[in-house]
């Protein structure tokens, strides 16, 4: 018989073999077994890079301690090593789309090559010339690991080398970016991976950060972190006690203003009447540098990233008009501070930024409610994100690193902070904590991964997460996540001279205001609104027609694009 009829004949024979084979297993679980993945039933080692921005005091020494203390923790769960590429922050984006120009280039190179060949084949064959074919028959490659002997006598596995069109994971920095890879295809979809195994990473990423990451689907996992800082409003106990006021009713900074009135009255010795002054809160104002502009908006607590918050004339917002006029009636009395205390000093009502930790050195002396929620940015949720990129060995494998490195501590710490026993050990004095024995490794802790898998600083607990993650849940989103207020006039058909008009516009009424006492503003502020509601540059600023080409026509188009429906 025909030596290749032979060998067609013995491989039928064994495939049948094999289907006899699996047929007489028996069990659900044995046939979704047997379906799984090939790569990952049979855990090939791998080599996966992994790309991070660090300092540019960290040492090459330290890179290599950090990327041996990983795969101490990745090979023997995994049997996957990590090459660490840790590059200086201001080099880092370059080194990445560098990085990616150079595969792109080796890829082309390499499929043109191929495209030659298939055409110099097809020229040969026409020719009726075929190349020589050989009998001989080739030993399948192996699949089995390398290995070695080690110095210590100890065979261990030799890891493959990085291809040389390989790269795998490496952080997104920045909504513009994360945009511009999607378009371009060079990072992967992972959202098969989100509904398999990498599925836990749903209960440890803040739900908001991944539903905000899908863009047509979801292609980097947000670093989590706590978002945006509280404003809390405070008011004196003893204060409130001593002079019979409802704390119930004081639950707005508008609300306080007779108690601030009458303790500015009494001229108490030590006692600042109001702390600072004051803006309405959350105000949002349309100019370049965002100083004070005639056209704003509000953004209030039952907004979120998908709500439609349209900007309008500030003098037509009652709360910005009510808290501005307050403000000119108290600090014509001389009830307003600097937003400093000498020592001994209280205040009758303030409002401080921070979290419940910060909020807990005041709870004693004062009562408190929350003046605005913690309010994310763009920042926050696109700022650091892991990538899987398209010229990655392993999605399914560079997904188990990311899903590791966010609901692991040992090796969330290990990145963050280096090798255990050459950068830090943990505090002999408070085993809750690590302490610094190097400084050769420095690390942005909101650009390597979860950031409540590790200690917050050296010295510092886990527990001091805790606010963190209650800020989160407590915690809103900007209307304008991803709006661009520095390009609003250099759309398409936009006006540049529309900015300087609205500025100067501006200007103009912000000097009548601040010249004016409170009972003259609070007498001109109709015909502020008549006025502004006649005035042409106004008007075209606030055109939201196609045909518009000032602030909100943008704005609309925006929203329009990003929220249909």
């Amino acid at each position: 018989m025909n030596k290749k009829l032979l060998s067609l004949f013995l491989a039928v024979i064994m495939v049948m073999s094999m289907l006899a084979g699996c047929s007489s297993q028996s069990g659900e679980d044995e046939t979704v077994e047997a379906s799984a993945d090939t790569e990952e039933s049979s855990r090939i080692s791998m080599t996966l890079t992994l790309w991070i921005p660090t300092s540019e005091d960290t040492t090459e020494e330290a890179i290599l301690a950090v990327q041996d203390a990983i795969n101490a923790l990745t090979q023997p769960k995994f049997d996957t090593a990590i090459e660490l590429h840790a590059i200086p922050e201001d080099d880092y984006q370059d080194a990445i789309d560098e990085r990616m120009a150079e595969i792109a280039a080796k890829k082309e190179e390499e499929a043109l090559a191929e495209e030659a060949a298939r055409e110099a084949a097809k020229a040969l064959k026409e020719q009726g010339i075929t190349e020589e074919e050989t009998e001989e028959e080739t030993e399948a490659e192996s699949e089995d690991d390398e290995t070695y002997v080690n110095d210590l006598g100890i065979t261990v596995v030799k890891y493959p080398e990085v291809e040389e069109t390989q790269m795998d994971i490496f952080l997104v920095r920045g909504f513009d970016n994360y945009k511009r890879y999607i378009e371009e295809e060079a990072i992967q979809q992972l959202d098969s991976e989100l509904s398999g195994t990498s599925k836990i990473l749903k209960t440890y990423i803040y739900p908001t950060f991944l539903t905000l990451a899908n863009k047509g689907g979801t292609y980097a996992i947000p670093n989590n972190r706590p978002v945006g800082e509280y404003e809390y409003l405070l008011i004196n106990k003893a204060l409130v006690e001593e002079y019979d006021y409802d704390i119930d009713s004081l639950t707005t900074l508008i609300k306080c203003e007779d108690f601030i009135a009458d303790i500015g009255f009494q001229n108490l010795d030590g006692v600042v009447p109001l702390l600072d002054e004051y803006d309405a809160s959350n105000m949002i104002y349309w100019s370049e540098d965002g100083e004070w502009s005639i056209l704003g908006s509000q953004i209030t607590s039952v907004m979120d990233y998908n709500v439609k918050c349209m900007p309008k004339s500030v003098i037509s917002t009652p709360v910005y008009t009510n808290t501005l006029l307050m403000m000119k009636r108290l600090g014509e009395a001389g009830y307003i501070g600097d937003g400093t205390l000498e020592e001994g000093e209280k205040f009758a009502v303030g409002i401080i930024k921070g979290d419940a930790n910060t909020l807990a050195q005041y709870e004693e002396e004062y009562y408190s409610s929350i003046h605005t929620k913690p309010m994310a940015n763009a920042e926050d949720i696109y700022g650091n994100m892991f990538a899987v990129s398209t010229y990655s060995k392993s999605l399914a494998r560079s997904m188990e690193i990311i899903t590791f490195l966010n609901t692991d501590t040992e090796l969330r710490t290990v990145l963050q902070y280096g090798a255990e026993g050459v950068h830090w050990q943990i505090d002999p004095e408070n085993e809750d904590t690590i302490i610094a024995l190097s400084d050769d490794y420095q690390m942005d802790l909101y650009s390597t991964g979860n950031v409540y898998m590790t200690y917050p600083d050296y010295g510092m607990t886990m527990a001091d997460w805790d606010a963190g993650k209650a800020q989160n849940l407590d915690s809103m989103v900007t209307p304008y996540l991803t709006f661009d207020f520095s390009t609003i006039y250099e759309m398409e058909g936009a006006d540049p001279a529309l900015k300087d008009d609205l500025a100067a516009l501006s200007k103009e009424i912000k000097d009548q205001i601040d010249s004016m006492t409170a009972a003259e503003l609070k007498e001109a502020i109709n015909q502020f609104k008549k006025d502004l509601k006649n005035n042409e540059v106004m008007a075209a600023a606030t055109d939201i027609t196609d045909e518009g080409k000032g602030p909100c026509a943008v704005y609309n188009a925006y929203y329009t694009e990003n929220y249909p429906g």
